[in-house]
């Protein structure tokens, strides 16, 4: 099942195709940041993207606006691995705090929690069955825990080798190479080994239905297995540097990704929502570089420099051609340079580089009169009656037996503040306004008080007019020279 010689040399050796033209992404847009990110995951339709963050929270972004819409907390370590149930109600989050939690998007609140008695590297749900995952504790053989009952039934899944061999020294940390993944109808669980090979088991029997050899020797670890959004390709990442494609059906191998020139590994990877393209991102400190690859022909496209933050995780848009990529603090999201093409929205529009002085024809602007508005016009005419009721479904995302289910939550509704806090808020006196004893005070003095300076005011004029004071004359005073604007202070004292 090794891949083709000719499509692995094709790999790095190809000269860089011209993808002006197709909808891969190239710029960076926006950056997401809120707390230190660790790992992300979009739901079915794209619409919510959940972030897995450093201090144990899952974040989750309204990805239309760009805005914050929920913050989960209960994991009080690095969230681990975090993904969304097919109706985007539930989410299920693994931490290394030993805590497996399912969460209710809708209103933040956990559903249930197992704790496993040692970290949880990785925990994926079911495809087809919320209630059910897969998960990979540190130091022990992955398990298939079922949530249908009130106690949580767990089975161990087979593997080939003894725990102690789960572990390898990567730069003075240890990472397990213990990996499961389930298919897309969930039928299968895809398991990898730390000696090269990939078992397929089977989720209700849990028996070994077949097992492939990815790799031999030395860094034959399995460390990913993704699988495509229709669920025909998935991708094998091992600890030899390479990234082999395989054919679900049949188990064929297709073709094998690597870095010819500086031999990297890889950290993690995925497809396009379309299955045209492979993504995978260079598990190098202090580099954040993402490369991509031709899916059918294997051929190397380009590389995305981001900042230089380390890279952590990568996930492709559902429905768009958007990557959103992790570094060490932050999200990025990329997105295709879209060109302006003004020529498009007419055939004869021409675009100048300068400005060209219009002629204007004798009877372009004219006014057609009713008789000959008939005349000018064409009527097309229309066999079939339009319908403008009835609204077809959109079956985007769904498969091809099983259509969308009417539970689906697509965005999150706001949250309401309590009627006890809004009559407190509207309670509660402002800063810069005085409150209403005080304006009235400041508006009538007491009666005393106006009277006596009333007194006042009649005695200090009759005063005035007795003394002979001088009124102040209306005639403008003379304006000084720049002579004697110039003077300096105290001159006249001198004198």
């Amino acid at each position: 099942l090794e891949p083709r010689t000719s499509a692995a040399h094709a790999t790095m050796s190809y000269p860089a195709l011209d993808t002006a033209t197709q909808d891969c992404p190239e710029v960076i847009d926006t950056f997401l940041e809120d707390g230190s990110a660790v790992t992300c995951a979009f739901n079915r339709r794209g619409s919510l993207l959940a972030v897995g963050c450093n201090d144990g929270r899952v974040v989750l972004w309204d990805f239309d606006t760009r805005g914050v819409a929920r913050n989960l907390t209960h994991h009080t370590r690095t969230v681990t691995s975090i993904t969304w149930s097919r109706s985007s109600q539930k989410l299920l989050s693994s931490s290394i705090d030993w805590n497996v939690v399912l969460w209710n998007v809708a209103t933040c609140e956990k559903i249930r929690e197992h704790n496993f008695g040692c970290p949880v590297l990785s925990a994926r749900i079911h495809p087809r069955n919320d209630k059910v995952f897969v998960a990979c504790p540190l130091m022990s053989s992955a398990v298939l825990v079922d949530w249908s009952g009130k106690d949580a039934v767990i089975r161990t899944l087979p593997c080939d080798s003894d725990p102690s061999e789960w572990t390898q020294q990567v730069k003075g940390k240890v990472e397990q190479s213990l990996v499961a993944a389930f298919n897309h109808k969930g039928d299968q669980i895809f398991v990898g080994s730390p000696k090269g090979k990939i078992l397929i088991v089977e989720t209700d029997t849990l028996q070994v239905l077949k097992d492939i050899q990815v790799s031999s020797g030395t860094g034959c670890i399995i460390k990913g297995i993704t699988f495509s959004k229709r669920g025909d390709y998935f991708i094998v990442n091992s600890a030899d540097k390479n990234l082999r494609l395989y054919k679900t059906e049949g188990l064929q191998a297709e073709h094998k990704f690597q870095d010819l020139v500086n031999r990297v590994q890889w950290k993690a990877s995925c497809f396009s929502n379309n299955s045209n393209y492979v993504v995978a991102g260079s598990a190098v400190e202090a580099q954040h570089h993402i490369h991509i690859w031709d899916r059918e022909k294997g051929h190397f496209l380009r590389i995305l420099e981001g900042p230089k933050e380390g890279f952590l995780d990568v996930v492709w848009h559902p429905t768009r051609p958007i990557i959103a990529s992790v570094t060490s603090y932050n999200v990025v999201i990329w997105i295709v340079n879209y060109t302006e093409n003004w020529g498009a929205f007419a055939p004869d529009f021409k675009e100048l580089e300068e400005n060209v002085a219009y002629i204007e024809q004798e009877d372009e602007f004219d006014e057609l009169d009713d008789t000959d508005a008939p005349m000018k016009r064409t009527k097309v005419e229309e066999e079939d009656e339009v319908d403008i009721m009835s609204v077809e479904a959109h079956h985007y995302g769904s498969s091809a037996e099983e259509p969308l289910s009417e539970d689906e939550l697509v965005f999150l509704p706001t949250i309401p503040l309590d009627d006890a806090d809004q009559d407190t808020d509207a309670q509660a006196p402002s800063a810069n306004q005085p409150e209403p004893e005080q304006q009235q005070r400041r508006r009538a003095p007491p009666a005393s008080a106006a009277g006596s300076g009333g007194a006042n005011s009649k005695d200090t004029a009759r005063k005035s007019r007795n003394s002979g004071a001088k009124r102040p004359s209306s005639k403008p005073r003379a304006r000084r020279s720049k002579a004697d604007e110039a003077e300096p202070e105290g001159a006249d004292d001198e004198e």
